[in-house]
């Protein structure tokens, strides 16, 4: 039977919000928000941490062991082998990984991604219609994949390399259903708003046990000015790039010379009175 780990990959040395990893949301820090649901998802024969030797994630470290969560600290910018490291001490054939900066993330569609693995082998697996940037979703990487992304890339963007060459490895995408593609919703921690959102979500909602994630969009959607706490910040550059691969838009405005065109999912120009008059279709459905 195959082995597949889950891999909360931080530190304490957060460009935009240092330290954050360790901040509360509610009653317990953002990376016990992370080991919790990950101790939910079906198949995974273990839960570990992976950081870097930088003194300050000592502190990181001791909540791990606190929590029985399993750890793992690497070079700092190889972020890519201490995965590879972790697979290779736990005998493991593939990763469940997620930032820890997504304490709400999908715990149905990750064990989806476990199972299928075990049922088959895959490079890499994902969620097709929805894009990694609201914070709501994991992603599965075989230890080759990971050893072939290594020889290119070494950098926080573990993946792109995989998005980039699909054509090279076994790609295996699972559909969200409908009710959780909400990408309007940002549920991810980059910066002190996102903590004040996200904590006011836990602090209205938390039991005791991991949230539903249906259960956090229908508080929003009944509590819109939560929602635009952190509507005002934008994602970092690999995100944006990473989030372009993935996604499937219905159209694209893009730049051409000093003049924008309009092109629809086949990447054919189309006139802006074309154009507008199916987002009025669209919207009167």
């Amino acid at each position: 039977m195959r082995r597949v780990i889950g891999v909360i990959t931080a530190r304490m040395a957060s460009t935009r919000c240092p330290g954050k990893v360790l901040k509360k949301l509610g009653d317990k820090s953002i990376f016990e928000r992370h080991v919790e649901r990950m101790k939910q998802v079906q198949g995974l024969n273990g839960v570990f941490l992976a950081t870097s030797t930088d003194p300050l994630n000592e502190a990181l470290i001791q909540e791990a062991k606190r929590l029985e969560c399993g750890w793992f600290s690497g070079a700092e910018q190889d972020v890519v082998d201490r995965h590879i490291q972790l697979c290779q001490q736990e005998k493991a054939d593939a990763v469940i990984r997620v930032t820890c900066d997504s304490p709400i993330f999908d715990i149905e569609s990750t064990s989806c991604l476990v199972e299928a693995f075990k049922k088959e082998y895959w490079d890499f697996g994902c969620v097709s219609n929805m894009t990694m940037i609201q914070g709501t979703l994991t992603e599965l990487i075989s230890l080759e994949a990971l050893k072939e992304v290594h020889k290119h890339h070494r950098g926080p963007a573990v993946t792109l390399h995989i998005k980039e060459n699909p054509s090279q490895f076994k790609m295996l995408n699972i559909l969200l259903e409908h009710d959780l593609c909400r990408p309007e919703y940002r549920l991810t921690i980059d910066e002190p708003a996102d903590i004040e959102m996200i904590d006011l979500v836990y602090r209205a909602l938390d039991k005791g046990s991991p949230l539903s994630l249906r259960t956090v969009y229908t508080w929003l959607d009944d509590n819109p000015q939560v929602a635009k706490i952190n509507r005002h910040v934008g994602v970092k550059e690999c995100e944006q790039l990473s989030a372009h691969l993935t996604e499937m838009p219905t159209f694209s405005v893009v730049r051409s010379g000093k003049k924008f065109v309009i092109l629809d999912e086949q990447k054919r120009m189309i006139e802006p009175e074309e154009f507008m008059e199916t987002i009025k279709e669209m919207f009167t459905l």
